[in-house]
């Protein structure tokens, strides 16, 4: 599946009315492929299996973002809440480049901190993410120091934390990194598409989300980081059956799940705040 059709997948699967409270998670991740495949079919079937049974597509946190259902008083919460969680995770990629010892897997690593951190110089479109994310907390009637100053709640600042000190101390290059980089710029294009929608802001206020889904770095150098570094492994069955698994087991150790319930909880107070006020 191309990048083009699993968008449109997404919407489909968003727009499921069973899907408007989301999933709940546990759903089982598929075993691995019972024979050897050609390592970029092998690779294209991992991919697809994530896609299915992301937290991004599944979560009623994400559901609602993809139909537009969160209000401005919320998203502007979300924008102060998720700053920092940017910030981090642009610090996490840079250590996981620091801890490769293979120069072309730092290479590209390195690559992908860079088109986080910065714009191109030579003319690229977009700002590094952190700017694009103040960018659209002030379309939304923040102020820039409301954002950047902004301390995230403490439960969400140990998750920030978590992505950090994890990264610093990762012995090996964990292959969810790597696949999930291919999709996120599927689910950050159906909801930015959907928030502009929604919300009514001129486009340039949704550059975070574009930014990222006009970003085929998983797609382009992620793939070729996970066949490097992964080598051999990819092209053997038990090779392939250790990556599966070991993508099963991050994804099923992974707290995105309960970091976006406790994300949505604080969104949802903000509206139980604001209807006691009679706002």
């Amino acid at each position: 599946m191309g990048y083009e059709e699993r968008v449109e997948e997404a919407r489909k699967i968003y727009a499921q009315p069973a899907r408007a409270g989301g999933a709940a998670p546990g759903e089982p991740f598929p075993d691995p492929p019972l024979q050897a495949l050609a390592p970029e079919e092998f690779l294209d079937r991992l991919t697809e299996a994530a896609f299915r049974h992301h937290v991004k597509l599944r979560h009623p946190f994400a559901v609602r973002l993809a139909l537009g259902q969160w209000t401005t008083r919320q998203l502007q919460e979300w924008v102060r809440q998720d700053y920092q969680r940017i910030v981090a995770l642009i610090r996490r990629h840079a250590l996981l480049a620091g801890n490769a010892a293979d120069y072309e897997i730092v290479w590209g690593l390195l690559t992908r901190v860079k088109i986080e951190a910065d714009a191109d110089p030579v003319g690229g479109t977009f700002f590094a993410l952190p700017q694009l994310w103040v960018k659209f907390g002030i379309a939304l009637g923040l102020a820039r120091e409301e954002i950047v100053e902004f301390r995230p709640h403490p439960v969400l600042g140990l998750f920030n934390e978590a992505l950090v000190s994890e990264a610093r101390l990762a012995a090996a290059l964990p292959v969810r990194e790597l696949v999930d980089a291919s999709l996120d710029p599927v689910f950050y294009r159906v909801w930015g598409e959907a928030l502009q929608r929604s919300l009514g802001l001129p486009q340039d206020a949704f550059d975070f989300f574009r930014a990222i889904a006009a970003d085929r770095w998983g797609e382009e150098t992620g793939r070729a980081v996970l066949r490097q570094g992964f080598g051999r492994q990819a092209g053997s069955r038990e090779g392939q059956a250790v990556l599966w698994n070991q993508y099963r087991a991050e994804m099923e150790a992974d707290r995105e799940w309960h970091r976006l319930s406790f994300l949505q909880t604080i969104l949802e107070s903000v509206a139980h705040r604001r209807g006691r006020r009679g706002e």
